[in-house]
Order: C-alpha cells, then structure tokens, then sequence
C-alpha cells in the first residue's frame, strides 16, 4: 500500500508541474500583453532605463512577496508583511542613528523580522486558528511599535555609511542595482529550494492536503511556523535594503504592501488554498504588477489610483483562479 501510495502522490506531483507551467505560460502572456500595451502608448515604456526602473520599484515589494508566496502554498497567509517591512525599516535606521556598527544593526534587524514572523506561527499553531488571523491582528501591532520607536516621524540625519548607502544602496551594474540583484539570487535560491529539495515538495504537500502530509509523517504545525518566520525575514531583509536605497525610515513604510504582494502572489499563479506555485511565477505576476504600476505613471494617471488599480487586477486575478478550478473540478468529475 505504501508503493502505490508514492506512485499516487508520484503521478499527482508530476500533474502539479504540468498545471504549473500552463499557469506560468498564461502569466508569460498577460506580460507580453501589457509589455506591448506600453509600447504602442508611451515612446519612453521600452527604454533601458525605464525597465531598469520598474525593476528596482518592484525590488522591495518583491522580497515580501517570496515569504508570503511561500507561505500561501504551505496553506497559510500572512498579510502583516507590510507592518513588519515598516518596523524593520525604524530598526535599522535607529539604530545606525545611534552609532550601532553596521554589521550590528543588519544583524538585529534581521532577528526583528524573524521574531515577528515567528511571533505569526508560533501563535497561529499555539491557538489553533488560521495565520491571517493572527496576522490581521499583527498587522497593527507591528505598525504601533514602528510609529512608538519613530514618535510618529520618519527616521533622518543617518550618519554616512559609504558602504552601506552609496555602494550597496546607489551602487549598480549596467542600471541593475545591488539590492535587485541580491533580490534575484535570492529568488533563485528560494525557487531551487521549492522545485528541487524535498523540503519544497513537504510545503507543497501540507499545502495540498495537510491532513495526509500528517498521517505520512510531515512536521506540518512546524513547516507553517518555519515559512511565517522565513516570510518575516524576507521583510527584513526588504526593510535593510529600503534604508540602503532611500537612507530614511518611515514608521508607515509599507501601509498597502500586502494588497499589492496577495495581487501578485495570486496572479503568479499560486493556490489561495495552498499546494500550487512557484516562484517563477510570483515574480512574473510581480512584473504584471510593476508594468501596471509604471504605466498609471506615464500615463499621468494620479497615483491616488494604484491601490485601487492593484484591487482590481486581485480581484481579477482570483476570478482567473476560481474559473480554473472550476474546470479542474469538472474535469476530474
């Protein structure tokens, strides 16, 4: 019986890649869509240096959108993400301010971010209830430290750090800052790890179906809790690099973020539910997401219209994916 049941999982795991790669080619053609809308409406869309720009404003919203897409296929959801970059962010700035060496101040920020991620599973798993329960209420009590610690007021007057602001926050290599090339090595890593390591395939189970993944031996309250801290870290790291690149803090850094990170994620291609998606495929519904945004910019659209704009294609983005399974349910009927 165990034989057959590998060969069950076996079969359904090799369907999932199947089904993964027809989303990835359907969000290929959504970019290409919008890539060529741009072209055929702004003469400067197609520039180096305005796609080089859409990358880097997409850098930062992209570390979050690793932790929470990673954490949506374990099955969970955390949209406090947003809080966490912003009280990263009042960390470390504070703490360069009051002349913490620097390897000091990115090493505490980072253990902020995995408190606060840990924090998110460890209550969710002690209490028995949903991470975005938990994560709903974190959501404002993260952003209450941040606005305490900075009095309600951007952190400034940050002492200079050639390496840390100038090399790493300005420094780049043909218009591809550090901070997103360090974004990509980390996406690769982390998609590697999902595609290709038996720990990928655990999330990906307990995602699916956590009650099997149970009765088979996986440590499912444990991988929630590892993927909720893993989530709170990318905030960190995120949190570091926005101080690096804008050498300020903002205690409402982030007020938005989570919207703009579940469109992505969603549009990506990964499951609400869990189980389903890749990497690949948050970073291209975080492109979608990017081009929109740069579009409403040289359109001349106000910007009091991209949260509304980031609505709509979630809510788009979720239709695409109840029509989906839909016709996988009929189709397996």
């Amino acid at each position: 019986m165990t034989d057959m049941t590998d060969v069950k999982h076996d079969g359904e795991g090799h369907r999932s890649w199947r089904r993964l790669n027809f989303d990835e080619l359907g969000i290929v053609l959504a970019l290409a869509l919008f890539v060529v809308i741009g072209a055929c409406t702004n003469p400067y869309f197609l520039t180096f240096t305005n796609l080089a720009g859409v990358l880097q404003n997409i850098t930062f919203l992209g570390f979050l959108c690793i932790g929470v897409g990673l954490t949506l296929m374990a099955g969970e959801i955390d949209i406090s993400v947003g809080s966490t970059f912003g009280l990263c962010a009042v960390v470390m700035a504070l703490l360069v301010k009051n002349g913490y060496p620097l390897a000091a101040a990115v090493a505490a920020t980072l253990l902020v971010g995995v408190a606060c991620g840990l924090i998110n599973g460890a209550v969710a798993q002690a209490i028995k209830v949903p991470a975005v329960v938990v994560t709903l209420a974190t959501l404002g009590i993260y952003r209450a430290i941040a606005l305490a610690l900075a009095n309600g007021s951007p952190v400034g007057g940050l002492p200079e750090l050639p390496v840390f602001f100038d090399w790493f926050g300005q420094g780049a290599v043909a218009q591809i800052s550090y901070i997103t090339i360090l974004f990509l090595i980390v996406s690769i890593i982390s998609e590697f790890a999902l595609r290709w390591t038996s720990s990928g395939y655990r999330l990906l189970a307990i995602g699916s179906n956590p009650r099997a993944a149970y009765l088979v031996g996986f440590k499912v309250e444990r991988t929630r809790i590892l993927v909720l801290t893993f989530s709170g870290l990318m905030a960190a790291v995120s949190g570091i690099c926005s101080v690096a690149y804008l050498d300020t803090a903002g205690p409402t850094a982030g007020t938005g973020y989570e919207l703009s990170v579940l469109a992505a994620t969603i549009i990506g291609g990964v499951k609400l539910t869990g189980g389903r998606g890749s990497i690949l495929g948050v970073l291209l519904g975080l492109c979608v997401i990017g081009i929109i945004q740069n579009l409403i910019v040289l359109w001349g659209v106000s910007p009091n219209w991209t949260q509304g704009v980031a609505g709509l294609v979630l809510i788009a983005a979720m239709t695409l994916t109840w029509a989906t399974n839909r016709k996988d349910t009929s189709r397996n009927a």
